[in-house]
């Protein structure tokens, strides 16, 4: 199965962009697919303690926050880069 998984913080600065361009149907749809055919989940922690705990449960500890993996494992920490590639596999308004 592909997967992107998109982490983000509340109150996290760089998160807002991406926030504001995600496609609400791409989050919450299940059978909503990107052009290379992988899903979209999105993790949204509360604190960044809990944002530090995720991120070690996917093997990505010490990674800053937003963050997106992408299903061939690319990391993208970037949020210009983030947008970037969501918007490319049509997960954007």
């Amino acid at each position: 199965m592909k997967i992107d998984r998109l982490f983000l913080e509340r109150d996290c600065p760089h998160c807002g962009a991406i926030k504001a361009a995600l496609d609400i149907n791409a989050v919450s749809d299940d059978d909503f697919r990107g052009k290379d055919g992988q899903e979209l989940y999105v993790f949204a922690s509360q604190s960044n303690r809990a944002s530090i705990e995720m991120l070690s449960k996917f093997g990505l500890a010490g990674r800053p926050i937003p963050l997106l993996l992408t299903h061939e494992e690319v990391v993208i920490t970037d949020e210009q880069e983030i947008v970037t590639h969501l918007s490319n596999q049509g997960m954007t308004v």
